[in-house]
């Protein structure tokens, strides 16, 4: 496992959980949400440079059901204008009537975090900048959603809806 990273959200503290789940050879990084800030050419750039630097073969979107923003969408509290707390509340606002109104607080939670992932998921598939490194079969992007309390480690299972991807 020493050539996967771990893109995980600051707010829900992962990392020592992942260490012993997965080893202590793992790489990380934390955006908020676990959602990369593509208009951020620095972050996306250094992103890349850690990526090829240190030969990651694998990519995990790890996001917690105690996520602070997930839960803050989630119960309607104040955002603080972070872009992730904007993009995981319309992510909730387009699902919510149709699949999480009505439902128990673990079940949000646990969708509203598989939905984030899938999103984050298409997301790099599609910027073009890892583009190169998908093509080539070097890296394999999962995701994670995890509920510590319970001790649920799941793997999505969400079908990309990427499925041919054309280098221009």
């Amino acid at each position: 496992m020493s050539n996967t990273l771990f893109i995980v959200c600051p707010f829900s503290f992962m990392e020592n959980t992942l260490k012993r789940i997965f080893g202590s050879n793992i790489y990380f990084i934390s955006c908020p949400g676990a959602i990369i800030p593509y208009k951020d050419d620095s972050f996306v750039e250094l992103l890349k440079e850690v990526i090829i630097v240190n030969r990651i073969t694998r990519v995990y979107f790890v996001n917690d059901t105690a996520c602070t923003i997930l839960n803050n969408v989630l119960s309607n509290k104040t955002l603080f204008g972070l872009d992730a707390e904007f993009l995981i509340q319309s992510l909730c606002n387009a699902v919510y009537n149709k699949s999480l109104k009505g439902r128990t607080l673990q079940y949000q939670q646990f969708r509203l975090a598989e939905l984030n992932l899938q999103f984050q998921k298409e997301a790099f598939l599609t910027n073009g900048v890892f583009t190169d490194l998908v093509f080539d079969e070097q890296l394999e992007i999962k995701t994670l959603v995890t509920n510590r309390q319970m001790r649920i480690f799941k793997e999505c299972r969400l079908q990309s809806s990427v499925k041919n991807a054309y280098e221009l």
